[in-house]
C-alpha cells in the first residue's frame, strides 16, 4: 500500500459514489442531473496542448531536420489523442449516464495523485447543492470513511468561510511522497539504481540482525547513495566541466564537502553546514565510512541512530537532486 489514492482509485466509485447515490434515494432527496454537475465541477477539460517550436525550414518551407519531423510526429499523434480526449468530455457534458462514465473512466486513469484530491475536494459542492448539509455531510464521511479503511496520510476538513472541503497531506505522507521520489529519481540511473538498491539491502539485513555494525553499514550506503546524488547536481557538473576546459585553474571537486560548497541550493549558511557536519559524523566515526577516530566516539551506534539519521538524511534529498519537483511532493 502507497498510502495514497493512487493505486486504488479504481474502487472510489464503487466506495465513494455510488453508494451516495442510494442514500439520495434512500432518504427520498430530489437530485437532477448530479453526475452532470459532479463533471462539470470538479473534472478538468482536456487542456489544449501547445504546439513544438520547430528549428529549422528549407527553402520550400518544409521541415527537414530529423528532430524536427519527430517533434512535428509525436505532436500530430498527441493532437489526435486529445481531440479524441475532448470529444469524449463534450459528450459527456451532455448527459448523466455519459458524466457517470466519464468520471468513473477518469478515475481508473488519473495522472496524478493531486488530480484524484482536487476532485474529490470539489465534488463537495455539487452534494452539498443538490442536498444540503445532509447530502454534503455524507459525502465527507464517506470520503473519510475511505481513507481511514486504505490508512492514507491524509487529513479531510469541512469547508469553512466559503471555503471548499479541503483534503491535507500530513507530515507521514510527505514523507511517503518523499521516498517515492527519491526511488523515481534513482531508477533513472544504473549507477544510482545500484546504490539505492545497495541501501535497500542493508535495511533488509537488520531484519535478522540489528548490531552496531550492521546499523553502520546502512548509514554508510545513505551517504554513499547522497553523494552520489549532489555529484551529478547541474552546479557540481558544470563547476567540474569549467576545470575540464581550462576555464577554472582549481581542483575537481569530488567530495561531499565540497560539492556542498558548490551546489546553489541552500537556504541559510547553517544549513549547508549542517549537512556538512553530518558527513563529518560519518567520515569521522569509526567503522562508517572510514576507520575514523575512535577518540571521537562518545556512545555505540545503535538503531536509535539508524532511525534518526535515515530522516535526516532523506530531510537533504530535495536539496541534492535538482530534479525533484517539490510541489508535487507536497501535493501529489
Amino acid at each position: 500500500m502507497r498510502g495514497e489514492f493512487l493505486g486504488v482509485q479504481s474502487l472510489l466509485m464503487a466506495e465513494v459514489f455510488y453508494p451516495l447515490f442510494d442514500f439520495i434515494e434512500e432518504k427520498e432527496i430530489e437530485v437532477e442531473d448530479l453526475w452532470l454537475d459532479i463533471l462539470q465541477s470538479a473534472l478538468p477539460r482536456p487542456v489544449p496542448l501547445i504546439a513544438p517550436t520547430y528549428q529549422s525550414y528549407n527553402g520550400d518551407g518544409e521541415l527537414h531536420l530529423l528532430e524536427d519531423l519527430e517533434a512535428r510526429a509525436t505532436y500530430e499523434a498527441a493532437l489526435e489523442r486529445h481531440q479524441a480526449k475532448l470529444e469524449t468530455y463534450m459528450d459527456a457534458s451532455t448527459d448523466d449516464g455519459l458524466a457517470r462514465d466519464y468520471i468513473r473512466n477518469f478515475f481508473d486513469d488519473a495522472p496524478s495523485e493531486h488530480a484524484i484530491v482536487e476532485i474529490l475536494e470539489k465534488s463537495f459542492k455539487p452534494f452539498d447543492d443538490a442536498g444540503g448539509d445532509q447530502l454534503s455531510n455524507a459525502y465527507l464521511v464517506a470520503v473519510q470513511t475511505f481513507i481511514e479503511k486504505f490508512s492514507f496520510r491524509y487529513d479531510v476538513r469541512r469547508p469553512s468561510y466559503n471555503r471548499r472541503m479541503s483534503i491535507y497531506p500530513t507530515l507521514p505522507c510527505m514523507f511517503t511522497k518523499m521516498l517515492r521520489e527519491l526511488k523515481t529519481a534513482t531508477d533513472q540511473d544504473p549507477d544510482l539504481a545500484e546504490l539505492m538498491s545497495a541501501f535497500e539491502e542493508t535495511i533488509i539485513d537488520l531484519r535478522d540482525e540489528r548490531s552496531p555494525t550492521r546499523v553502520k553499514r546502512c548509514i554508510a550506503a545513505q551517504f554513499n547513495l547522497l553523494e552520489a546524488l549532489l555529484s551529478q547536481h547541474p552546479d557540481v557538473l558544470a563547476f567540474n566541466a569549467d576545470i575540464a576546459s581550462g576555464a577554472r585553474r582549481r581542483n575537481e571537486v569530488n567530495t561531499f564537502g565540497a560539492m556542498c560548497d558548490t551546489a546553489q541550493v541552500w537556504p541559510h549558511a547553517a544549513v549547508l553546514n549542517s549537512a556538512k557536519e553530518l558527513y563529518r559524523f560519518a567520515s569521522d566515526y569509526p567503522g562508517i565510512r572510514h576507520a575514523g577516530r575512535p577518540r571521537s566516539r562518545k556512545c555505540e551506534i545503535d538503531m536509535r541512530d539508524l532511525l534518526s539519521m535515515s530522516v535526516v538524511l532523506t530531510g537533504l534529498f530535495p536539496y541534492l537532486n535538482s530534479t525533484t519537483d517539490r510541489e508535487k511532493i507536497y501535493l501529489g
